[in-house]
């Protein structure tokens, strides 16, 4: 897929009714929304009419232009800050939690943790710095700024926490280990929190989506902390970003905790083969991981 576009189409998809209502007035921190996912969240939220929209990624420019876009269609009165952080730095990620908390005195109501990476590479051609640098990305991040803005969501009695995840946080496939990992702590970091909070007001949300059209793939680390580069087929024929960030939106307003979005036939079966089937589920994984190795020899031969 190519590059997120910097002009604002009007979107085929929109949020029901009550879930503008939830989300109407809200103080929101939402990180990665220079692109993909993020920019649709983002998009989506200022429809909803969220109050202040906090957007946090790397890009400057990329996120100028999100906040510009979603200035344009919002639906009431919009403070927007925009703030540079780099997820795999942790002081970047303080600095990122300290200035969103600041810009709202009267709390961050929603937290919304979607920046990650993934990554590309078998086992054993992975550095161990690699598997720091996606767990920083994809869970240390989201954990420090859980932290940072829950106080103030427990002494105002209400707020929500609402954490991309993966599949493949229910289910690991092979030369997806340290992404895999990451995901697999996020489940279990907010099956363990989600009870903690349950008496404050405070709402801890897991969405696991199966493939996506955005960069992801492209922007994946391998084994020796390069980026990968290339549109893998299977995101390239994934869901509509726009789609899937209404889809979590509403699902979080129905009140569900922990569900997949985007998810296809074989990820489903997947998951569910884990519980019921484990020996069939790694009988097929063996398959996958034999053919997708066989497939880079005979590249390499090529």
């Amino acid at each position: 897929m190519a590059a997120d576009s910097t002009t604002t189409t009007a979107s085929p998809y929109t949020c029901a009714a009550s879930t503008k209502a939830r989300f109407r007035g809200k103080n929101i921190l939402l990180t990665g929304a220079s692109s993909g996912l993020g920019r649709s969240f983002a998009l989506q939220l200022a429809d909803c009419g969220a109050a202040t929209l906090l957007l946090s990624a790397r890009k400057q420019a990329e996120l100028d232009q999100v906040a510009q876009d979603c200035q344009k269609i919002a639906s009431g009165e919009l403070h927007i800050k925009v703030i540079l952080a780099d997820l795999a730095d942790p002081e970047s990620v303080t600095q990122l939690a300290r200035q969103a908390v600041q810009a709202c005195p009267a709390g961050i109501d929603v937290l919304i943790n979607n920046g990650g990476v993934s990554s590309r590479s078998n086992f054993l051609e992975t550095s161990l710095e690699v598997d720091q640098r996606v767990m920083q990305i994809n869970f240390l991040a989201g954990a420090a700024l859980a932290k940072a803005v829950v106080p103030g969501m427990i002494s105002s009695g209400q707020g929500m926490i609402v954490w991309i995840s993966s599949v493949q946080g229910l289910m690991g496939i092979p030369q997806r280990t340290s992404y895999a990992a990451s995901k697999f702590a996020v489940q279990g970091y907010c099956e363990a929190l989600r009870p903690e909070l349950a008496s404050s007001g405070v709402t801890v949300h897991v969405a696991s989506p199966g493939y996506i059209r955005t960069n992801l793939s492209r922007s994946a680390v391998t084994g020796d902390g390069k980026t990968y580069g290339k549109l893998d087929a299977t995101t390239a024929a994934g869901a509509d970003p726009d789609d899937v960030a209404v889809t979590v939106l509403d699902s979080v307003t129905k009140g569900k905790m922990d569900f997949t979005v985007a998810s296809s036939f074989s990820a489903t079966l997947a998951i569910y083969l884990r519980i019921l089937c484990p020996a069939l589920l790694r009988l097929l994984l063996v398959q996958r991981f034999d053919k997708a190795q066989a497939k880079e020899e005979k590249q390499k031969d090529d």
